[in-house]
């Protein structure tokens, strides 16, 4: 059973090792809590990103209430909620005070260039991860339905500025349909 203590002091890691956003932490939350902690599922992971990428507000926040509160109720979510943003409102006071002036040096921009790549590499894994599980059916094969789904909607998001929201929900209508009519 995951105390209030443990909740706490993962999220609060999660939010010190986090760069690049919520996004960034896709592959941090997927490391930590489906294969270090095995807190979740992968199955249970997806949900929880597919909700809390279609919710308002910071896809990282989102995802550990969700996740909180899938562990420990209403309380769990606000310990998640508070530990996760506790670390970049005191990261982000230091920076704040302490590197304004020295923000357009060259050491910064390097500094900045290589945190830029390695979340980039951390979003690829994650996206690799979570590619594997969903694409392969649990027969073994590709499912190419999801692989259609995938490009369709991959290709509609880069020639629009659609709604995440309006994509999940479309997406889940198309497979139900498809599955109703062609039982595929």
């Amino acid at each position: 059973m995951v105390s209030y203590l443990d909740l706490f002091l993962e999220f609060l890691k999660i939010g010190f090792i986090m760069f690049g956003g919520g996004y960034g932490g896709i592959g941090i939350y997927y490391r930590i809590l489906v294969e270090e902690r095995k807190w979740i599922s992968e199955e249970e992971f997806k949900v929880i990103v597919g909700i809390a990428e279609s919710t308002p507000g910071p896809i990282a926040i989102n995802a550990a209430t969700w996740v909180g509160y899938v562990l420990k109720g209403i309380m769990g979510s606000i310990v998640a909620t508070l530990a996760i943003v506790l670390p970049s409102y005191i990261v982000i006071l230091g920076i704040v005070v302490s590197l304004r002036p020295y923000m357009d040096h060259y050491v910064a921009k390097a500094l900045f260039r290589g945190i830029n790549a390695a979340v980039l590499a951390i979003i690829l894994y994650a996206l690799v991860r979570l590619a594997k599980s969903t694409i392969i059916a649990q027969t073994g094969m590709v499912d190419y339905v999801v692989v259609a789904i995938f490009i369709a909607v991959f290709t509609w998001m880069m020639a629009t500025r659609v709604n995440t929201l309006v994509v999940i929900a479309t997406s889940a209508v198309i497979s139900l349909v498809l599955k109703i009519l062609l039982n595929i």
